[in-house]
């Protein structure tokens, strides 16, 4: 989740008039659509905000409502149902709860982290989210005697109410020499393992590709573990799902092929969305972005058994600071959206959106010069912005009730819905 330049937060400012507004963004305008503040869903019972600043978008079908306000430094959510989430806020180390649309005044948890730069309460991921019993994953960076460490606990048995209680280590990471490139987005695969990545934290070793250096050593990488944090089958030194990674703050698994795709931030250029598959070796430090943009092959690479590397699906030759990726597991937002990928960034407060193709291996991108795979300009990015003003985003989610979830780091939620 790096950020390349200071973003002030939002102020947010409760207002009992209803405002429309009309907004022009990177080029091109699109009608808030919002006009139902203060109004009940019928989706459940979250309340739409008033919002007097609010995102926009391009699409005059889909509306914006602000449905959670006043988070701190929020960085990821998990639901628990439609109108029931997780939400973790970076610095104070606190899980914040939703419970029937209203955000609680407590913490279910709260723990001492490290904060500086990337550091923090990073990620949450959820097994059996809507049973009786939940396991509440939790990735933070914490300090033990003067050493950082990113760590993940495993919080059992978990009601869904009350506290979460004492978590169980189950990884335990790197947090030296950063202090960014943390990484610490979760999920559950498809495969019932819990999948987790971690950045370079500015290191120099095997596993961000220099032959020479030292040896794997638990960065640059994606991990897959069970419950107790075990590596199954990974093919990679077993240990890792794929390697290379720079700095990412983004998992999603495409709901029709159960693959993973991640994002990652370049260091000045080349923000990427890969397509990443076991054994799957990113590229950094010697690619970013295409490789024959770089003048470099794949001999330059340190490739373990069984590992393999591949271009980027989509790049932004001037980096967005993007951060999470999702796939609309829903067709509420119409066929349009249906199964095809969000993404956010943390420079501008954009919303992209992408088509996949057919054989779902990448993406359908034809005119505005992108037929290269490649946003070499500001108008070439407009082409797959779908919304602005979002303040940062730090996670996105196909919410219970089938409609797209952005979480601000500004400190509030957003939910799109159909205009109509």
């Amino acid at each position: 989740m790096e950020r390349k330049r200071a973003i002030p937060l939002l102020i947010i400012i409760a207002v009992a008039v209803v405002m429309a507004a009309v907004s022009i963004s990177l080029g091109y305008a699109g009608l808030n659509n919002n006009d139902t503040s203060g109004s009940v869903s019928a989706n459940g019972t979250f309340s739409v905000l008033p919002d007097l600043n609010p995102p926009t978008l391009s699409d005059a079908g889909l509306r914006v409502e602000k449905v959670i306000e006043g988070l701190v430094q929020p960085t990821s959510m998990a639901f628990l149902d439609h109108d029931d989430l997780l939400i973790l806020q970076k610095n104070d180390g606190r899980v914040r709860h939703v419970t029937n649309g209203t955000l609680q005044p407590d913490p279910v948890h709260e723990v001492s982290v490290d904060g500086v730069s990337e550091r923090g309460m990073l990620g949450v991921a959820v097994a059996n989210a809507t049973g009786d019993s939940k396991t509440v994953f939790l990735y933070y960076t914490e300090s033990d005697g003067g050493e950082i460490r990113n760590r993940v606990y495993r919080h059992d048995d978990w009601s869904g109410s009350g506290n979460l209680g004492g978590g169980t280590l189950i990884l335990d990471l790197p947090g030296e020499p950063g202090p960014n490139h943390d990484g610490g987005k979760m999920i559950i695969g498809p495969d019932g393992m819990l999948y987790t990545v971690i950045g370079d934290l500015n290191r120099n070793g095997m596993l961000q590709n220099f032959p020479n250096g030292p040896e794997p050593d638990d960065t640059s990488v994606i991990f897959r573990v069970d419950r107790d944090g075990n590596a199954v089958n990974n093919g990679t030194n077993n240990k890792y799902y794929a390697y290379g990674i720079r700095n990412s703050f983004g998992l999603d698994f495409d709901p029709l092929t159960g693959i993973l795709w991640d994002t990652e931030n370049g260091p000045a250029g080349y923000d990427e969305i890969n397509v990443v598959e076991q054994g799957f070796n990113s590229g950094w430090e010697q690619i970013m972005g295409p490789i024959d943009r770089t003048g470099r092959t794949t001999e330059t690479l340190v490739q373990f058994e069984g590992s393999h590397y591949a271009d980027p699906v989509f790049s932004w030759s001037v980096s967005q600071g993007v951060t999470d990726i999702e796939f609309l597991n829903s067709t509420k937002l119409g066929d349009r959206y249906a199964y095809n990928i969000f993404v956010g960034d943390i420079n501008n407060g954009n919303l992209y959106f992408f088509t996949v193709n057919q054989d779902r291996t990448g993406l359908e991108i034809g005119g505005a010069g992108l037929e290269d795979l490649v946003a070499d300009s500001d108008t070439e990015a407009q082409a797959v912005t779908l919304g602005t003003n979002f303040g940062g985003i730090t996670d996105i989610e196909t919410g219970p009730d089938g409609h797209l979830y952005v979480l601000s780091f500004s400190g509030s939620l957003y939910r799109i819905v159909p205009a109509s």
